[in-house]
């Protein structure tokens, strides 16, 4: 192979995977607690409501920022 093919860049755009996150999962126990509280203990509605607002807030602060750090032109 010659020099100018070991130099070339790759052909596409380079795929950009967002970090790990724990919203998902915080969602989902601040749901559970949700439910469980409605039917049982109504503490655990009010503790699980803000449970699940804290995440999808952080979750959509999250996605604001990455959107920003994205190229112009996506």
């Amino acid at each position: 192979m010659s020099e100018q093919e070991h130099s070339a860049e790759p052909a596409g755009e380079k795929i950009r995977l967002p970090g790990g996150s724990l919203q998902p999962v915080l969602i989902a126990v601040g749901l559970s607690l949700l439910l469980i509280g409605v039917l049982d203990l109504w503490y655990l509605s009010v503790i699980g409501l803000l449970i699940m607002a804290a995440a999808i807030y952080g979750w959509i602060r999250d996605a604001v920022r990455e959107h920003g750090e994205l190229p112009s032109g996506h």
